[in-house]
């Protein structure tokens, strides 16, 4: 049986022993059924994973002894997703499932037909921190995505480096399949991968994302929805390359 996860903050591993709040300790007792002695795994969400034995458990908190530490090697490509703002159970599983695929990051845009306007930029960038770390618990990945505040897709577009293989998705592109765009990157150590919005992009987004040096693609088969293409073209970088 694997190891029961908890997440702690990076730096932590940095001690003999790590605290955990009462949280994580009322979880550990009355779910989970833990108890002294027991071992768990510790991940800080920046690569760090620990073997751990508990040494203190009670209504106030838990204290774990580290153990052992290994620090995962992160996967190559580096991944940066870029998805059209969607409304809010659409963004909050994009955050969950790209957890679990090892995205990088996650760098949402307002495109002109993207459908939620959002209002309070940093509680949307906790909630989404927030899902993430429950997402490493339950999948065992070394990281969580870093994840950016939306912005102006102009602004995205500039933000992409010049080394980086470039590939936007576009609903109404038939001359290149993604699987193809990415084997003509060559073995390039970052790819940054647009997906629109529910709305589509417009001529003037794709002539721009064009520009700026990003090869459209399409998706054979059926159009599907935006956190669906996500999680499909997250797949196909992470498992055929």
């Amino acid at each position: 049986m694997s190891l029961r996860r908890f997440l702690v903050a990076p730096g932590d591993l940095a001690e003999e022993t790590v605290q955990l709040d009462k949280t994580e300790a009322n979880h550990a007792r009355k779910v989970l059924r833990l108890g002294v002695g027991d071992r768990v795994q510790l991940l800080d969400g920046r690569g760090k994973r620990a073997e751990a034995e508990i040494l203190q458990l009670g209504r106030e908190g838990m204290t774990c002894k580290v153990l052992r530490i290994e620090d995962a090697e992160p996967l190559q490509p580096r991944l940066v997703l870029c998805p059209g703002l969607a409304k809010g159970p659409a963004m909050d599983l994009i955050a969950v499932k790209l957890t679990e695929l090892a995205v990088d990051q996650i760098r949402p845009f307002m495109a002109r037909r993207s459908e939620p306007k959002i209002k309070d930029a940093g509680a949307r960038l906790d909630r989404w921190q927030r899902l993430a770390g429950q997402a490493l618990k339950q999948c065992g990945a070394p990281r969580t995505p870093e994840f950016f505040e939306p912005v102006d897709f102009a602004d995205l577009l500039e933000s992409a480096p010049e080394n980086a293989a470039k590939i936007m998705l576009y609903e109404r592109h038939e001359g290149m399949s993604l699987a193809r765009a990415l084997a003509d990157t060559g073995r390039a150590g970052e790819v940054w991968l647009i997906i629109g919005p529910e709305g589509g992009f417009d001529d003037s987004e794709v002539a721009l994302a064009q520009n700026a040096g990003f090869t459209l693609c399409g998706l054979p088969g059926t159009i599907l929805r935006a956190e669906t293409a996500c999680l499909a073209a997250a797949s196909i970088v992470r498992f055929a390359l």
